[in-house]
């Protein structure tokens, strides 16, 4: 008749020794148990030769020969009172919670930081947020499209972790137990700030994260003033403006003042601050391009014969197809002159920037934006502009430009790169008079036939 299967694992001291060992060398003592055919260990501070460490005392358990010296006593005194106790701790954590034994739970006795003793045993909230997703999906509480759009939020969530140092037990991870205000407030920050997120999408990716936060609280998982703080969390519009501010503050440039920029540069004296305005022209006349990818456009993103440009979006991660005017060329083409042999087409990162390494990117993107920009307000100065001259004023003067000649909602919308029309018109459409009245009038001349 075979031996019954432990409910829990009992832990053995171990002296850790190479392949050759030398018997002169004081090896290090682990603690280690054994589940589910997986070891788990924990090293001590404690040293020991191997003719001074006996495998078989304590019934098995290990311990140091009286030859180690008079610490011997002492030594073995507590390496079996730490085993006892965690020996009893997962012999209580059985009898509570049978045949729930995990790795984790091990791991988390062993550096005394037991997931059995937290209220939420040891959940990790990514986890915990999409089962929350699945579960409402499963009951046809939310579409395949919010399912998916959850999940995709909780892998930003991760990256934000990893980019932030803020995981704990590992990188990407963190507790239920460990969410707080101050986390969530920071996580809005950089969807803000390094995704480029307007209020709508990171109140979206906030959805998700709150409901599970509530549900967490009624298991006493989280604290629930934690929680009723955490609810309070979306970001809620200005009142005083119609569209959100992170898109568009209605800040383009005209006709008039684009010749005066270019103007101004033939004549600037200050060959850093001309790099710059070529960089904002640049942007402009590829077709509106964010900062952070005119600041990562390499090379291999350009296509010269086929005048277009094909790079992921930072802000998107989609792979987006740009044509590019014979300005946009003209441009590049002196870049490639001074830049010749370099990885990326501006000088405003090292080559050796890695963009998946969100952190980097992050530090990078804002010493390139704030130094352009400081450059470009002096030159919205110069050429006599009511507002600071950024280069996210390319952007916005290019999508009013190309729908104020007569471009559709649907095609301007394409070669920005938002996710939909819809994104466009709300930015864009009230700033639209000359597009809406030529409309207006096309269809007035359509109409003249039903006049009575």
């Amino acid at each position: 008749m075979s031996r019954p299967k432990r409910l829990y694992p009992l832990g053995k001291y171990r002296l850790r020794v190479p392949k050759n060992p030398d018997r002169n060398k004081a090896y290090t003592v682990v603690l280690e148990y054994t589940w589910n055919r997986q070891i788990h260990r924990r090293t001590t501070n404690i040293l020991v030769k191997i003719a001074d460490w006996n495998q078989s005392l304590h019934q098995g358990r290990g311990g140091v020969r009286q030859t180690y010296g008079s610490e011997a006593k002492r030594i073995n005194a507590l390496l079996l009172a730490r085993v006892d106790k965690i020996d009893a701790m997962l012999a209580e954590y059985q009898e509570k919670h049978p045949n729930q034994i995990t790795a984790d739970v091990i791991t988390g006795f062993l550096e005394d930081k037991p997931t059995a003793i937290r209220e939420d045993k040891g959940k990790d909230f990514v986890d915990f947020v999409i089962e929350r997703i699945a579960s409402d999906y499963s009951r046809n509480r939310i579409g395949r499209s919010r399912y998916e759009n959850g999940k995709s939020g909780m892998n930003i969530f991760q990256t934000f972790l990893r980019a932030t140092k803020r995981g704990t037990y590992k990188p990407d991870g963190i507790y239920v137990g460990e969410i707080s205000v101050e986390l969530i407030d920071e996580y809005i920050t950089w969807r803000r700030e390094v995704k480029l997120n307007g209020d709508a999408t990171i109140n979206h990716a906030l959805t998700p994260i709150l409901k599970a936060c509530s549900y967490a609280a009624e298991l006493k998982m989280i604290d629930s003033a934690v929680n009723a703080r955490i609810q309070d969390m979306r970001v809620v519009p200005k009142v005083s403006r119609a569209l959100d501010e992170s898109e568009f503050d209605g800040k383009s440039l005209s006709a008039d003042e684009i010749s005066k920029l270019i103007e101004y540069h033939k004549s600037c004296q200050e060959p850093r601050r001309k790099q710059f305005i070529e960089m904002f022209l640049f942007a402009f006349h590829a077709c509106g391009l964010r900062v952070v990818d005119v600041m990562t456009l390499q090379w291999t993103h350009v296509d010269f014969e086929k005048k277009e440009l094909r790079k992921v979006m930072i802000k998107t991660n989609k792979r987006h197809v740009i044509p590019l005017s014979d300005t946009a060329i003209s441009i590049l083409k002196q870049w490639e002159e001074r830049r010749k042999g370099n990885k990326y087409v501006f000088d405003l990162v090292k080559d050796t920037l890695d963009v998946n390494d969100e952190e980097k990117l992050y530090k990078a993107r804002n010493s390139a934006t704030k130094c352009i920009n400081q450059s470009l307000v002096v030159v919205g100065e110069a050429i006599g502009l009511g507002f600071n001259l950024t280069m996210h004023v390319a952007r916005h003067t290019f999508a009013v430009f190309a729908l104020n000649k007569g471009l559709s909602m649907s095609v301007v919308s394409r070669l920005l790169g938002h996710g939909s029309t819809d994104v466009t018109e709300k930015v864009y459409a009230r700033f639209l008079p000359e597009t809406l009245s030529t409309e207006l009038n096309r269809l007035d001349s359509d109409l003249s036939v039903f006049h009575f």
